[in-house]
Formats: C-alpha cells, sequence, structure tokens
C-alpha cells in the first residue's frame, strides 16, 4: 500500500493500513446493524448490514489498478458511515468513532454506535434512500469485481437499474388492510363460515412511486367461489411511517417541505370490499392504505391487461404444458428473485412460495379488431397467490432442530423454484414426516440437480446455477458467529448477494433487462422442451382428457393408501417385496431422483449385461417400475434386467429363467411382475415358475401380461400359465381394449385393469413422463395393487382391536390373490373383470373392506 493512499486518510490516522481498517469498520457496523435489526426487528438495520457487507466484500476484491479510486472514495464513504454511526450529532474528526470501534477501544462505543443507527432509521425516507445509493455506487462503480469471463479483460457491465428498498411498514401496512378486507361477507350463511376473496399479488422487476406512495398492483376474485371476474387494483402505501420525523441529512433539503393537497377520497370498510371488486369497473381502481385503513381514491386508471375470467395456472402447472424460451426463463427467474427479496421479511412470506404458489393469469389478446379473441398466457407476468393466513409464522424460516445439515427452508424454497424454472420441469417431493427431514432430503435433492449437467437442456448459464449453489452453500454462522444465526436479515441479505446480483447482472448482459415486459406469449402447443443432445424419446400424446383421468385414476389409489397408512405405524408393517422383470431403471430419471424413492428399490441384477449399475436403455422397465412404486409406496422392490429391449427379449429365456430363481429365493420375492409374453411356451421359464411355486409352497403371486395383438394371437406365456395370473388392458372406466387377446370360451374368466393412457417415469432424457399402453402397463399396475393390498391386510393384521381370518395369509398365494382380486372387480361382460380398487373401497370403512378381503381369499 503506498504512503500517499495512507495519508489521504487525513491526518491523526493511524499507522494501520488504511484499507484493512475501512474493511475492518465495516464489519464492525454490519455486526452491530445485524444485532439490532434482530433486537428491534428493524428492517432497516438488516439492509444497511447488506449493503457494508457487500462494500467489504468490494473492498476485499480490490487490486493494486484500483488504487486511486479508493484513495478518492474510500475516505467519503467512512465519513458517511462516521455520520450514521453519531447520528444525529455532527461526525468526531478523523472518524474516531470507527477508529474505536475498529481497535476495541471505549466499552460504550458499540452502544453509541447502536443508538446512532436507530436514530438514523428514524429519519426521512429519502435521506435513508440516499445513503443507500451511495453504498451501492461505492460497491458497484468504484470497486467493479473482477468478471474472469469476460474476454479480453473487459471489466462488467454496470447494472442497469439499483434495486430499491422500501421501508418493513409498506409492506406490512399493506398486508394487515387486506387481510382484513379480503374476507367475504356477502356469504355469511354459507354453511363454511366466511371465506376470503381468491388474491393475487403482481410480482414485478421494480415497484413504482407514486406521489411518495409504494404502488402494488393485485387482482380479487368478485367471490371466493366463482372466478367469473378478477378485479384490478392499484393499492398505494406512504413511503413515511405515521410517526417518522423528517432529519436533514448534511445540506440536502428536506423532500417533505412541500405538502400537496390532499386527493379525494373515500373509506372502503371490511364489509363494503366485496362491493367494489364485485362492480365491473373496465378499470383499475386505485385505493390507498391509510391509518389502517382502505381509501378509494377518486380517479380509475386504465387497464393495462385484459384478464380473462376462470382459474389462473400455476408454474407447476405452467411447466408441464408449456415451453418457455431462455429469455422466458431468466426474465421470470429474475423476477421471482426480485420479489422474493423484496418481500422477505414480511407478512408477505407467511404463506409459502413455491411453483404452487407462483401463478399467470391468462389474458385476452385481440390481434384485429375483427377477429375472434385468443387467450395467452406471459412468463414475464407473473402473481403470487396470495393466503391470508390466520396465525403468521405458518412459513418456517429458521430451522433450529439437531441434525439438520440446512436450516433455511426459505431460501430453499426459492432454490427450488429457480432450479425448476431454469430446468424447465417441476420437481416433485416427497413428506418425509417432520421439517427436518423434507429440509436435508430436498435440499441434498436441489443440489444433485443443480450440479446434473444434462438435465439443464440448452439453458447452459454457469452462472445462473452458481447462483442457486451459493444460495444452497450458504451458512451464516461459518460467516459470522453462531450468535446470530436466526437473524432473518441475514438471509435476507444473502438473497441479495448470492442470487438477485448474479441474476441481474446476467440478465442485463444477455440483454434480457430491456424491454423486460414485452414478451411473445408462452408457447403451450408443444409441451415441454427437449434436452437438444440427446436422441429424441417415444412421442408422449399431448395433454388430453383420458391422460388427466388416468392421473385421477392413480391419485384415487394414493388416497386409499393414506387412508389405510393412518391406521398404523407403517414401521410396524412389513413391507411386501416386489420383483420386477423388465429392462432396468434409469434410476438418474427425474421420478428416481425423489429422496426415499431410490432407497425403496433394495435389489438389483443385470441378467443381460452383468452391470453392477442400475441401466434403463430402453424406457419400458423405468416406466413398470415408478408404476409399481406408485401404486404401492410401501413395497420394497427388487429389479431384474432380463433384455436391453424389446428386439432381444426372444434371446432372453435363460437370463428369465435366472431371474425368477434370483426373485423367488435370493429376494423372496412376494409378488414377480413380467410385463412381457412369448408366442409359443418356453420350457425353461416353465420349469423356473414350477420350481419356484413348488419350493416355496405356493407363497408367490406371478403376474404377466396377456397381449396386445388383439384377435390376432392368443394369449402369450407365461400368462396362460395356471401359476401366473393373466392381465388385460382397461381404460380408466373399465372398457377393455380391443388388443386384448379373445377371452377362451372354456377358460376361467379374466381380469383386467387399468392400461390406456398412464403417464410414468421413462429415461432421464426425457423431461417429464412419458404416456404408455398395454397389457404390460395394466401388469405393473397390477403388481402395485397386489402390493397394495398386502400392506393394507398387514396393517389389518397388525391392529390389535381389529379380530382376522388366519385364513387371510391366503392373499400371498396366487389363489388367494386372484379371488382377492376378482372381488374389487366388476363384471363387464363377456367374462371379463374390470379391477377398480376405488370402486371397491369407495363406502366401506377399514373393518369392511379387510372383512371382504379375508373372506374373498378363504373361496
Amino acid at each position: 500500500m503506498s504512503a500517499d493512499f495512507a495519508v489521504g486518510f487525513g491526518a491523526g490516522g493511524d499507522s494501520a493500513d488504511p484499507l484493512d481498517f475501512a474493511k475492518e469498520a465495516l464489519s464492525r457496523v454490519s455486526q452491530i446493524a445485524v444485532d439490532l435489526g434482530a433486537r428491534k426487528k428493524l428492517c432497516f438495520a438488516g439492509c444497511l448490514a447488506a449493503e457494508l457487507l457487500i462494500a467489504r466484500k468490494a473492498l476485499e476484491a480490490a487490486d493494486v489498478s484500483q488504487l486511486p479510486k479508493l484513495q478518492r472514495r474510500v475516505p467519503k464513504l467512512l465519513d458517511d458511515l462516521e455520520r450514521v454511526c453519531v447520528w444525529p450529532y455532527n461526525p468526531e474528526p478523523y472518524n474516531a468513532t470507527l477508529r474505536s470501534l475498529a481497535g476495541s477501544k471505549g466499552k460504550g462505543t458499540d452502544e453509541r454506535v447502536r443508538q446512532g443507527i436507530l436514530s438514523f432509521s428514524k429519519s426521512s425516507p429519502k435521506i435513508i434512500e440516499q445513503y443507500f445509493q451511495k453504498l451501492e455506487r461505492f460497491s458497484k462503480q468504484v470497486v467493479q469485481l473482477p468478471d474472469e469471463n469476460l474476454r479480453g479483460g473487459e471489466k462488467a457491465k454496470q447494472l442497469a437499474k439499483d434495486i430499491k428498498e422500501y421501508p418493513a411498514h409498506v409492506y406490512a401496512n399493506l398486508y394487515a388492510v387486506l387481510k382484513s378486507h379480503s374476507l367475504c361477507t356477502c356469504r355469511t350463511g354459507h354453511s363454511s363460515g366466511f371465506e376470503r376473496h381468491q388474491a393475487r399479488l403482481r410480482l414485478r422487476n421494480e415497484l413504482s412511486e407514486v406521489d411518495g406512495h409504494v404502488a402494488f398492483d393485485m387482482l380479487f376474485s368478485a367471490s371466493p367461489a366463482s372466478l367469473d371476474h378478477w378485479q384490478n387494483l392499484q393499492l398505494h402505501v406512504s413511503l413515511r411511517n405515521k410517526t417518522a420525523k423528517a432529519v436533514k441529512f448534511g445540506d440536502e433539503p428536506d423532500p417533505l417541505s412541500c405538502l400537496k393537497r390532499p386527493a379525494k377520497t373515500r373509506v372502503v370498510k371490511p364489509e363494503e370490499f366485496c362491493g367494489l371488486i364485485k362492480t365491473k369497473w373496465a378499470s383499475r381502481i386505485c385505493c390507498r392504505v391509510q391509518d389502517s385503513e382502505l381509501h378509494q381514491l377518486y380517479d380509475g386508471l386504465p387497464l393495462v391487461e385484459n384478464v380473462d375470467s376462470g382459474p389462473s395456472k400455476s408454474l407447476r402447472r405452467l411447466l408441464e404444458i408449456g415451453r418457455l424460451s431462455n429469455r422466458m426463463k431468466m426474465v421470470l427467474a429474475f423476477i421471482v428473485a426480485r420479489s422474493f427479496w423484496q418481500y422477505y421479511d414480511s407478512p408477505w412470506m407467511d404463506s409459502p412460495w413455491s411453483s404452487d404458489s407462483i401463478h399467470f393469469l391468462p389474458e385476452l389478446v385481440v390481434e384485429d379488431e375483427h377477429d375472434q379473441p385468443s387467450v395467452a398466457l406471459y412468463a414475464s407476468k407473473p402473481y403470487f397467490a396470495v393466503q391470508f393466513l390466520q396465525h403468521a409464522g405458518e412459513s418456517v424460516e429458521y430451522c433450529s432442530a439437531f441434525g439438520v445439515v440446512y436450516r433455511y427452508p426459505r431460501l430453499l424454497a426459492l432454490c427450488i423454484i429457480l432450479l425448476e424454472i431454469g430446468r424447465g420441469q417441476s420437481l416433485t417431493t416427497e413428506d418425509h414426516g417432520s421439517v427436518e427431514a423434507n429440509l436435508n432430503a430436498n435440499w441434498t435433492l436441489a443440489k444433485r440437480l443443480t450440479n446434473k449437467n444434462r438435465t439443464w437442456g440448452d439453458f447452459d448459464y454457469p452462472h445462473y446455477r452458481q447462483a442457486i449453489l451459493g444460495c444452497l452453500n450458504y451458512n451464516y454462522s461459518k460467516q459470522a458467529g453462531a450468535s446470530i444465526e436466526t437473524n432473518v436479515f441475514a438471509r435476507k441479505a444473502a438473497v441479495y448477494e448470492a442470487v438477485l446480483q448474479p441474476l441481474e447482472k446476467l440478465v442485463n448482459e444477455l440483454g434480457f433487462a430491456e424491454n423486460m415486459n414485452i414478451m411473445d406469449p408462452i408457447d403451450a402447443s408443444q409441451g415441454p422442451g427437449r434436452i437438444a443432445d440427446v436422441p429424441a424419446p417415444p412421442a408422449m400424446p399431448m395433454r388430453n382428457s383420458a391422460v388427466d383421468q388416468t392421473s385421477q385414476w392413480l391419485n384415487d389409489l394414493n388416497a386409499i393408501n393414506r387412508y389405510f397408512h393412518k391406521r398404523c405405524p407403517l414401521a410396524s408393517v412389513p413391507s411386501p417385496r416386489v420383483a420386477i422383470l423388465d429392462t432396468g431403471f434409469d434410476e438418474e430419471g427425474v421420478f428416481f431422483s425423489v429422496p426415499g424413492r431410490r432407497q425403496k428399490v433394495k435389489g438389483w441384477k443385470d441378467f443381460a449385461a452383468d452391470s453392477e449399475l442400475p441401466v434403463d436403455d430402453n424406457g419400458h422397465g423405468s416406466h413398470c417400475t415408478a408404476l409399481i412404486m406408485k401404486v404401492a409406496p410401501h413395497a420394497t422392490i427388487y429389479v431384474a434386467r432380463i433384455a436391453k429391449d424389446r428386439g432381444s427379449l426372444r434371446n432372453a429365456a435363460q437370463a428369465i429363467a435366472d431371474a425368477i430363481d434370483w426373485a423367488a429365493h435370493e429376494v423372496k420375492a412376494d409378488i414377480v411382475s413380467m410385463s412381457f409374453g412369448f408366442k409359443d411356451e418356453v420350457p425353461v421359464i416353465t420349469q423356473a415358475i414350477t420350481r419356484a411355486m413348488l419350493e416355496r409352497h405356493g407363497k408367490i403371486i406371478f403376474l404377466a401380461a396377456a397381449s396386445n395383438s388383439g384377435g390376432n394371437r392368443r394369449e402369450m406365456f407365461p400368462a396362460n400359465l395356471d401359476s401366473v395370473i393373466s392381465i388385460r388392458e382397461t381404460n380408466t372406466l373399465g372398457a377393455f381394449s380391443d388388443t386384448n387377446p379373445p377371452v377362451d370360451p372354456d377358460g376361467p374368466a379374466v381380469l383386467g385393469t387399468l392400461g390406456r393412457d398412464v403417464p410414468s417415469a421413462w429415461l432421464s432424457s426425457v423431461e417429464g413422463e412419458v404416456a404408455k399402453s398395454g397389457s404390460s402397463v395394466a401388469t405393473a399396475i397390477a403388481a402395485g395393487i397386489a402390493a397394495m393390498m398386502i400392506t393394507i391386510m398387514s396393517i389389518g393384521m397388525a391392529d390389535t382391536t381389529v379380530q382376522i381370518s388366519p385364513d387371510t395369509k391366503k392373499l400371498w398365494t396366487k389363489r388367494g390373490m386372484r379371488n382377492a382380486m376378482a372381488r374389487m372387480s366388476f363384471d363387464m361382460g363377456n367374462r371379463s373383470y374390470y379391477i377398480s380398487p376405488a370402486g371397491f373401497f369407495s363406502g366401506k370403512g377399514a373393518e369392511k373392506a379387510w372383512a371382504a378381503i379375508a373372506d374373498a381369499c378363504t373361496r
């Protein structure tokens, strides 16, 4: 450090390195501000701490070439900081307070600085804004952080706009007033009591100001139950709190010295709010939050968006039906991150932020006055689906429990949203029963997917992923000491520094910041985008009513499972063992990456190529394995790869026989799923099945696919064996497909279940699920139903308050299981029976269901 630079801080300075002194002063004042924010719940203090830490980081990144600028700028930075620390008194010469603070001289220095920050927080908003702008200019313009990724040593571009923070009362006052007004008072006679009008808060890249007020745009449904009309409101909240006093900072004029004539308003009482939003004004209604009241302004504003009636669409749903361009993804991610930071320490965080709570409203677009309007969704216009909760704090901000890897649920929620946007695919997470387990599992999943290159497709922006990782790697206790781990302002600062600033920088460098709100509508005609460098997988049918009905059919099974799982701790119930003989499974797929699911796969054996690690080159095995796990979540899964694809199946006879031996003897499987078939009998396979039945004394259940060749071929082998349950394909209504083999008039009645348009996992190179049809799909579902029934009966047998016949154990045999499936089936004619668990369990309590299954097993 040069002598000239040292003298630049003025006479009376000590011999310490001036740059080190500046960094130490920034750190000490930041620590005091964080502590003050935690004690007083003071948003300003948290923001101050964040800005000071950013300034310190800028100093740490400075090199020798920047010394001339530092010589001019750092003294001014310290002078302003000294003034804040002793506010409202005149600063002492040579930054005496900061030097005492940095050198730990004087026991009362910390308290004096604390009082100075507290006093400064009560000064006028304009003065506070000016100081923050100076801090930001210092960090962003004077000490530019190096960017090693720019060619030719070119410096990083400056951010186009400063991100502005507003006082905490702005968000809190708006939330409190709307919470009281959103209760619907015109439906008090309804049986459910008071309901709330649905509310959508527009998320923007930048909030606007109107006459000293912050403007918020919101939509309210005209009725809690009906969405035939959305009323557009613009709500103004004063920047100046009622008790704030204006204090001059330096030579700056008082910005509020000239008061405007008050606007004409009328008070809207909570019981009058219904009438306000029910009226179709065809304009934006302007209201002002004032003294805990809502005042409607005299003038309205023109509508900017022509929002269509009907429900809004969640981000999760949008990622399923639409394809977002890279610009859409980047802009949406920035707007969500910016809004998340803006509202972080406010009541607007009381309800969780996720891809289920980020919504989009359809807009009516008319290209020509003679054309019919079309409906469009825009990625640059997200909304937050507000839930005005009765009790605050529903969304945990910090987890203090033992054994937690990552303690910040809100930060994790933001990371998952950004992960979903970047990958163009919603993330499915499981409930592990506790906040601690969910935090650990979801953090592990998010970090793994962020680091996984091939699932990002052409959205190849390393800095975007680094922003997510920076947030996922955040640990305040390692940065500032464990005493302030629970400080919400520190987390808000982390969002700003680790996520928001890098995203804004990236948006500007890519040229996406200009005309951010001018964007083409989302293309929902192609579905989610595919990964460009991976061969196209089998085409998935367009989302249609058949696929939706199939998903609902599977959801009904989930409801049945949840009902019975509540009856008894599953830890005391043995898991049924299901062996799946197929093309393997891709453990890198999205379905299997969900925490807890991969652990359910307890065994793997490759009889096709001796791979020690799970693999699936075809997708069929992954599809069937995931289906069984969906239908029977408590089952333990064992996968045997018996062929690489359909073409190699004809040469897989010995592999199949070996797999049957493995399933019967090593795995001790209760159920064996065989979603394949041969035109003629294969003796080696027959022998393996017979051997398994004999050695297991009949206590093993084989299921196999009947055929997909319709009347052109009889029932395939091994489905036509007496020791195997043959399964046919139906749709969700039980109609048997014409691709099933003909029913043998001299043979037994046939069983079928859902196998048409069933979505499930595929290879990891495919975004989302793939819908497939056929008796092989129905066989997987039937195997899942068999495992589901065993679990349900095991729960009943573990319940000491219930008497169940010992003959129920016959359910573990082919005959007992087939009889039980027949009992829960509907006769569809032509001696064909449709297995319908929902139809069987509907209207039955647990005791009746157990009795019916037990009775069927004994026949």
